[in-house]
């Protein structure tokens, strides 16, 4: 262990909590000065843009200023241990703490960067098995150990190189995601997507024997933005108790639930479902990888978001979904589309285990870091 003291975050940094205007008011919204949540915070170290902007009418009546370049932030909600340093000024949501040192002798601001995303990593795991809940009082309760300024230095510059790697790796495989297979054609009419596929309603016991030892997949068991499984675990191993959606190997599992995650994976066997997700078959003019192409595409992504947005848990309704417009292909186009799917598939599927490799290179480092060992 090391022998660098253990101090708590809130003796070190003073911790502010952001905050979301009013949604129901729209002067506080449009032009203006820019907003933070948490799916904007997967730009890299440097928070530099914003998907909304909040008006100086909000400023004036809501008695907020926004946080200084150079602030901290770290998202304790939702998506726990998320952090960057804002590179212009800016307002956040209740979701994003700013962190910011009380003494800059004392504490590197990229030192705490690091050492934030490493206690965000444990603090996630304890709240998905016990779970906790995090605000302001039990930030500053949190503890990071605290080396000398200049071993500070070394440890940021040391991890931030493998941080970087990371999230050039992942903004690489952002950018394969977004790469349109399904072209819109001039010619192409539409359909609805309930043209298209069918989704598997009337849930099952999954205590039942021959339920239990099902797979079952949530929400959290499927990677943002990549198509992949993250972990496979039975009913039983979950210990799920509640009504769930059984599906077949090949159907298309979306997660209904904060789609901006963008969470669709194809099912590579039969299991169980949770409530939060939709079981999609696909009909005769479609298949599973262009299904789950469409699903993830920017234009399904945008109209989902509009749709979700009016939920006070950001998710898109089955009346929804089922109505989103899907450009009519022929057989020859759908087979195209497979295969330039399948294509790019292969690509994200190295980058993928290059990504593994790097995360578990930051994962051995910091561990080593942090004791004094590096």
């Amino acid at each position: 262990m090391s022998e660098w003291p253990m101090v708590k975050l809130g003796e070190v940094c003073s911790i502010s909590i952001g905050k979301t205007p009013a949604r129901k008011e729209p002067r506080y919204w449009g032009e203006g000065l820019p907003w933070l949540s948490i799916k904007d915070m997967n730009q890299g170290s440097l928070i530099l843009k914003t998907t909304e902007s909040i008006s100086k009418i909000a400023l004036d009546e809501l008695k907020i200023t926004p946080y200084s370049v150079g602030t901290v932030l770290f998202s304790f909600k939702l998506s726990i241990g998320k952090v960057g340093i804002t590179a212009v000024p800016l307002f956040t949501n209740e979701a994003i703490a700013a962190i910011e040192p009380k003494e800059q002798e004392a504490l590197n601001k990229y030192y705490l960067m690091e050492v934030l995303r490493e206690v965000g990593k444990t603090v996630e795991g304890n709240a998905a098995v016990m779970g906790v809940t995090l605000n302001k009082k039990s930030l500053a309760k949190l503890t990071i150990p605290l080396p000398p300024l200049g071993e500070q230095k070394r440890i940021a510059e040391i991890l931030g190189g493998v941080s970087k790697a990371i999230q050039i790796l992942e903004h690489e495989l952002q950018l394969l995601g977004e790469i349109s297979v399904l072209e819109q054609q001039n010619n192409l009419s539409t359909q609805k997507l309930s043209d298209l596929v069918t989704i598997r309603s009337g849930t099952v016991d999954p205590t039942l024997s021959v339920n239990r030892n099902l797979p079952h997949i949530a929400p959290d068991s499927i990677e943002k933005n990549t198509g992949r499984i993250l972990q496979i675990r039975s009913c039983e191993e979950d210990k799920v108790t509640s009504g769930k959606y059984h599906f077949y190997k090949g159907d298309v599992l979306y997660s209904k639930i904060r789609p901006y995650l963008n969470k669709v994976v194809i099912a590579p066997f039969e299991g169980l479902c949770s409530a939060d997700m939709y079981a999609l078959r696909p009909k005769e003019g479609i298949n599973s990888e262009v299904l789950q192409a469409l699903l993830m595409s920017k234009d399904f992504l945008a109209y989902a978001e509009q749709w979700s947005g009016r939920a006070s848990i950001p998710k898109i309704n089955r009346k929804a979904l089922l109505a989103y417009n899907v450009p009519k292909m022929t057989d020859k186009q759908v087979n195209e589309a497979k295969a330039k799917i399948q294509s790019i598939h292969k690509v994200v599927e190295l980058k993928c285990r290059k990504l593994s490799l790097l995360q578990e290179l930051q994962k051995s480092l910091a561990n080593r870091a942090f004791a004094g060992l590096l």
